[in-house]
Formats: structure tokens, sequence, C-alpha cells
């Protein structure tokens, strides 16, 4: 015989307390009546309370209403207990105490079932002071509560915060404000303030963002599921321009500069030159000397002159001589090192050191002396080194020229056409020894002002070819005298190509661009070791020290060897600063890498639909890699079933999806 027939029990239903009485039982579980008038089964674990209240009317709708009073009358006793001053009531006596018991603390009235039911649901629906388990009230201990409560007061600031986070996300995307108008600041909101740091640190972080659960949470609540969702409400809430660049802050790559190394900056572009600098320094004002770069270009740091000898053709590449005045452990030093390159973006450039020196009082600017490190070079009539000198000079540069300068006066000017012939000589000697020149044009990325993308390619002109070629040599120098001279260096050194598919005269785009692709990375370290690609058996870079850390560092002890005989740097303090270097070079790499391809996108997006020109490179059993002509990118196709392509095929391509933002560019095959 079942005992609780007719027994008023309690039980938690989708966290609501449910007041029944006992109408039977059904094989293991109780058959119940609850107040809200609904018939269940229940086992017998599921049952929170039973008290000696009996009901045994047969009406049910008297039933019902009996429990609805007994649940309404336990709710308002549940309201009469102060949970907190029962706790400090009982905190240091019983741990383990029956629900009656504690109902006798907590009234001063007679105890009656209610009474005892009210207390469990108090018990129950605070659970911080107390713990109600198998018809039992345990004490919790004060480091538990203290716990609980730090808990509970996170949990509901966590509630509040995403609540205020839902209103704002609803208030950006309602449509009823015009994002960009509002401060691009942090309003005053708290909470709101909170949602902007959280969001933009997860749009830069993505998962590894400590904010990345609320985040989604955020958006998931507010049903915003879109990938760049995130994103576009930084833009609509005016913290951040639709073209925002997020790389920056991803790879922490600064873009200004501290204050203490504009400082520095400042005081180092007020000094000039006076007779004690002067001294040790050969004066080659008097050669004609010209700058040759792009027309954008303002920080010059390498100037070239020629002239005819009698002993042959003495070629001058002249390096803007800043070594020494940039300091080891001094804040630009190490701000330089930090950053290790400029960086050349298609909307912006970062520059590697402060513009007041770079692209003023350090760059080789027309009419202006300056201190340079000369390499200087005798070459005979087919470009071999008869002698070659590196001093500490003083140089004044005639002319500052383009590109599209030198070009227009190649055939008419002998400084330029008989300069030309001898690195084209020179270029030959090193494809003897295994160089492997890729003649490809450069693909240009350039955004205006107003956000407008240009995009070309640029073929390897004349006069480029020209000053790269006198570079080459330069560094070669650069890198003997370091090894000839045991001064601890830095040397840039290449494996040999994992096949050699060309023979170093290719003119061909489709095989230059295949030949690129099998070409093995770079390295760069202590010894002097064979630079495959160059076909030279030692090679650094010195030539740039205005944009590039390692040509500053390279200079600094060729420059330090010259002056005082011995180098500036330990090979231990080359290693340390390497270390540092290469981590700002990858930094500098992946941002530069990054934002072209955004920007090239951008461009790309405003052609779907267009059916473009592509060759295809290669392709497996469902997928074929082509280049896109007008771009010299790769994309992938589907390989449509018995479809055999042949490499090297001109096809056409369609665009099909493009996102800039998460990088997603495809295309699908097309008629030309």
């Amino acid at each position: 015989m079942d005992t609780l027939t007719g027994r008023v029990v309690e039980f938690l239903e989708s966290q609501r307390f449910v007041c029944a009485v006992v109408l039977g039982k059904k094989g293991s579980r109780y058959h119940l009546l609850t107040h809200l008038g609904r018939e269940v089964n229940l086992a017998p674990g599921r049952l929170l309370h039973s008290s000696g209240q009996s009901l045994s009317d047969n009406n049910r709708n008297l039933l019902t209403q009996n429990l609805r009073e007994i649940n309404n009358r336990r709710n308002d006793l549940m309201t009469q207990i102060n949970i907190r001053e029962l706790w400090d009531l009982v905190t240091g006596e019983d741990d383990l105490w029956h629900p009656s018991e504690l109902a006798g603390l907590a009234f001063s009235e007679d105890i009656s079932p209610d009474h005892e039911a009210a207390l469990v649901r108090a018990v129950i629906d605070d659970h911080t002071y107390f713990k109600f388990r198998d018809g039992m009230i345990n004490v919790q201990g004060p480091d538990a509560v203290e716990r609980l409560l730090r808990q509970r007061a996170v949990e509901q600031e966590r509630l509040e915060r995403l609540s205020k986070g839902s209103q704002w996300l609803e208030y950006i995307w309602s449509g009823e404000t015009d994002g960009m108008a509002q401060p691009r600041s942090c309003p005053d909101d708290t909470y709101v303030c909170y949602w902007i740091q959280a969001i933009k640190d997860y749009c830069i972080r993505g998962d590894e963002s400590s904010y990345a659960q609320p985040v989604r949470a955020l958006f998931r609540q507010a049903g915003l599921s879109g990938a760049t969702a995130p994103f576009d409400t930084m833009v609509r809430a005016g913290v951040w321009s639709p073209d925002e660049n997020l790389e920056f802050s991803r790879y922490q790559v600064d873009v200004d500069f501290p204050e203490d190394v504009m400082r520095q900056a400042r005081e180092l572009a007020t000094e000039r030159m006076d007779a004690t600098e002067k001294e040790g320094r050969i004066d080659l004002t008097g050669l004609y000397t010209v700058t040759i770069d792009g027309p954008e270009s303002l920080d010059l740091d390498d100037a070239l002159s020629f002239r005819k000898t009698g002993k042959g053709w003495e070629l001058g590449i002249h390096i803007t001589d800043i070594g020494l005045m940039t300091e080891p452990g001094t804040p630009m030093f190490k701000d330089a090192v930090q950053r290790a390159t400029s960086i050349y973006l298609p909307d912006r450039k970062v520059s590697m050191l402060p513009e007041i020196l770079s692209q003023g009082a350090w760059s080789l600017e027309q009419g202006k002396p300056r201190r340079a490190l000369s390499f200087i070079a005798l070459l005979d009539d087919s470009g071999a080194i008869l002698e070659e000198k590196i001093v500490r000079s003083i140089i004044l540069t005639d002319e500052r020229l383009t590109y599209e300068d030198v070009e227009s006066r190649m055939d008419k000017d002998p400084f330029f056409s008989k300069l030309y012939g001898l690195c084209g000589m020179r270029q030959e000697r090193r494809i003897e020894k295994g160089a492997l020149p890729l003649p490809i044009p450069e693909l240009v990325v350039e955004v205006d002002k107003e956000g407008r993308v240009d995009v070309r390619l640029n073929e390897p002109g004349p006069a480029r070819f020209l000053v790269a070629e006198c570079m080459i040599l330069a560094n070669e120098m650069g890198a003997r005298f370091l090894r000839d001279n045991n001064i601890p260096a830095l040397f840039r050194s290449q494996a040999p190509p994992r096949d050699v598919i060309i023979d170093g005269h290719e003119r061909d785009l489709m095989a230059n661009y295949r030949q690129r692709r099998l070409i093995s990375r770079g390295l760069l370290g202590p010894e002097p070791e064979h630079h495959h690609g160059l076909g030279l058996d030692a090679y650094t870079t010195v030539t740039s020290p205005l944009r590039r850390a390692l040509d500053l560092l390279m200079q600094q002890q060729i420059t330090s060897f010259l002056r005082d005989h011995a180098p500036l740097h330990s090979q231990r303090d080359l290693e340390s600063l390497s270390f540092t270097l290469q981590q700002g070079l990858m930094s500098a790499a992946a941002v530069r890498q990054a934002r072209t391809r955004y920007w090239l996108l951008r461009h790309i997006e405003q052609r779907r639909g267009e059916v473009l020109k592509a060759w295809l490179l290669e392709f497996g059993p469902r997928k074929a890699l082509a280049v896109l002509c007008d771009y010299l990118i790769t994309v992938d196709l589907p390989l449509p079933r018995g479809m055999k392509p042949r490499p090297d095929s001109l096809i056409g391509v369609r665009i099909k999806k493009v996102n800039p933002r998460e990088n997603i560019l495809k295309v699908d095959w097309a008629e030309i």
C-alpha cells in the first residue's frame, strides 16, 4: 500500500516550485495532481518535500483550489524568511539540519508543514548559504559562501552587461542612427564601452581573444550570425572605417613613434656637420651624383656616380651614412630594430625611422651635402671588378631622377647607357654562376584618398634593372668586406631551387612564374654562405639603412670598423638583435601581404560577373590552379569530371564571390 496517497508534496519543474497531491502510484512512479490542474507521473526521487497535510476530497476542482491556496501560502511564507540572518544564526553550530528544525528558527509562530515547505523553497531558491539534499539542509561554510557570492555577483554583472549590450546592438543595427557620425572614442556608458573594447579585440584576435565567448553570446542573442557582423558593428558605431586596417593591431605593428623616439629624432635632425665630423671622410662632392627612385619616394638612401678614368669605369654607390648616429641602446635604435623595416602598403606607408630624418635630414636630397658610405668599384669593359673600396665620404646629389627620367635619357646619355651595359654584363657573370633572374612584372596596388583602387602590372624596365644591379654590387662588396675582415655580421643566403626549369635568360612570363614557385626560402645567418638566387658566394644588405634595420646594422659594423678599426656589435649582440629583427620582418610581411590582398580583392570585387583571362598552372583530380593574367595571383577552379586541360593553356574565368574582409575569392570556368 502507498502511504503517500492523499499527501501534499512538492517538486521542481522548469525551475518553478509545484505543489501537488498524490492520487496514487503507477508502478514505480507517483500519480499527482498539481496546483496548475495537470496530472503527472513522477519518480520518487523528484519529490522535494512531503508534508503531513492530506487532501481527501474527490472533487478535482476543489483539490486544485486547495493546492493553489497552499502554494500561495507557502510563497507568502517564503518571502518572510531572511536566509542570510538564518545562516548567521546557525553558522558554527551543526552542519546538517532537518527542515523543521530550521523552520523553527526562521519563524516565530508555530511551525506547520507550510512553514517547513516554505523554508525548503527559500533554501533552494537562494542556493548560496544552504544546500538542500536528500531531505536535509547543509550549512555552507564562510569560504564557500564568499566564493558563491562572488560568483553570483559576476554572473549578475554578466547578465546585466549582456542585456545592455543587446539593447545597444539593437540600436546600432536598427538603422535609426548614422553610426559614422558618432564619436569614435568610447562613450560614457560603461557597458557600451566594454562591448566596444570586447568586439574590437575579438575582431583582431578571433578565438584567441579573451572576449571571444561573451562576444559570440552577444551576437547569438541578437540573431546576428554573419562572420563579419562584429566588424560591421564597429563600422556602424563609428569606431572603425569600412576599410579599417586590423593587421597593425593583429601583428602588433606600431604606426606612430613613441615620444622618446621622436624627441631623439628632433635632436638629430638639427645637427649639422662640423669640421670634426668631416675629418676622416673623403670629399666626393665634386662627383656628378644622382638619385633614382619612384616619383613619390622621399626617403632617398642611395645615390650613384659613374665616370671614365684612366684605369676603367668608376662606379660609386653612395649610401646615406646614418649608422653611428643611431647609437645602440637609444630609443630610436631599439624601435628601428623592433620595426625591422618600413612597410609599404597600397593606402599608406609606415616608416622604420621618423620621417623628419628618413625623408629630411638623412635623405640624400638634391643640392644638400650628406654623409655617405661610398662603395666604389673600378670596372673594366666586361664589367669585371679591377679594384674596389669602401670609404666614409661627403657627397652632394646633383639630380633627383625618377625611373622614367632615366629611361628617357638611356639612349643618348653615356652616363646611363654605358652603366646599363656594364650592369647587363655583371648580371651575365652571375647567371654563369647559377643566378636565376626572374623578370616578372611587379603587381602595384594603389589607393587614393577617396578609396579608389588602382591595380597595374609594372614591367621591369631598364632603369629599375640598372639600380637593382648596382645595389646588388654594393651589397656584395659589403659582404666581402665583412667576411674578409672577420667582422661579426648577418649574411643572406639561399639554398638551390627545388628544381631548375630555366637557364637564367628566360623571358617567358609563365616559365619564370613557375620557376619562382620552386625557389628556396632565403635565410639570414652569421656565416657567409652561397646565395644561389643571386649566384654569389657572400651576400648581405647594406644599401637601405633608412628602410631596413638589417642594412642599418651592417652599415654600423662597416662604418665603425673604418673609423675605429673595431666593429660596433659583437656576434652575440647580433644574434640577439637578429631574433628581434626577424620577428619584426615576419610581422611586417604578414601585414603587407594581408593588406595588399584586401585592396586587391576590393578591386576584383568591382569586376564581379566579368570574365577574366587566366592560364592554367597545374591541376589535380578535383581542382585546377590558375593564374589571373591581370593580377598574377592564383585561384582554385573546380575541375569538371572528365575534363583534361593542358598546363599553360589560356582560359576564361568568371568571378563568382568576393569578400575582401573574409579574404574570399571564388571563380568558375567561363568562355573567353
